[in-house]
């Protein structure tokens, strides 16, 4: 009888233990989804923002900061995760790869776009400083997560070389808004 409790108690614990792993292996791939969420958010705020004189144009521009603070807390939640995650199987791998192909690795260049596309009431309000270190701190937010998500990766060559195209598109990309608000 005692056996069969403790038995039972391990195979109960073992299996919520290959659950877990498994929900962080998934996790990458929802987390990679919540940036790409918080980028649409970001692009949505600036597409809107049209002031472009101090003072308005800095509160008009909250929303703006609000949205680059929640992706870099969704990307950091990201990089825990994804230093957490044991090495991915070349299934979960594939599915991450197509999370950020399809997703981020599209969306970010947009969001980099529509900034640019505003870079003259950014500044006129006064925030051309406050642009640049954003897309320094997404940067080196996508920098760090990148290379923690492509450690766990064990896709086929193809796979990976599809994942590390769409990590230089959104480097590319950010590189690209943080040149573009540094030049007058």
């Amino acid at each position: 009888m005692l056996f069969s409790k403790v038995a039972s108690s391990l195979l109960l614990a073992f299996t919520a233990y290959a659950v877990s792993i498994k929900a962080r292996d998934v996790q990458l791939a929802d987390d990679i989804y919540a940036i790409d969420a918080a980028v649409n958010a970001l692009t949505e705020n600036v597409n809107d923002y049209n002031s472009g004189s101090f003072p308005s144009g800095l509160v008009d521009g909250i929303p703006i900061l609000l949205d680059v603070v929640n992706i870099h807390l969704v990307n950091r939640k990201g990089y825990a995760d994804a230093n957490l995650s044991p090495t991915l199987d070349s299934q979960d791998s594939i599915t991450v790869v197509k999370s950020v192909t399809n997703s981020v690795a599209v969306d970010i260049p947009k969001s980099v776009d529509a900034l640019k596309a505003k870079k003259s009431l950014f500044v006129a309000a006064g925030l051309t400083q406050i642009v640049i270190a954003s897309l320094k701190l997404l940067k080196n937010d996508h920098d760090t997560f990148s290379a923690a998500v492509v450690a766990k990766l064990t896709a086929d060559a193809e796979t990976t070389a599809q994942g590390l195209a769409g990590v230089k598109i959104i480097d590319d990309a950010l590189a690209d808004g943080i040149a573009y608000f540094s030049s007058r």
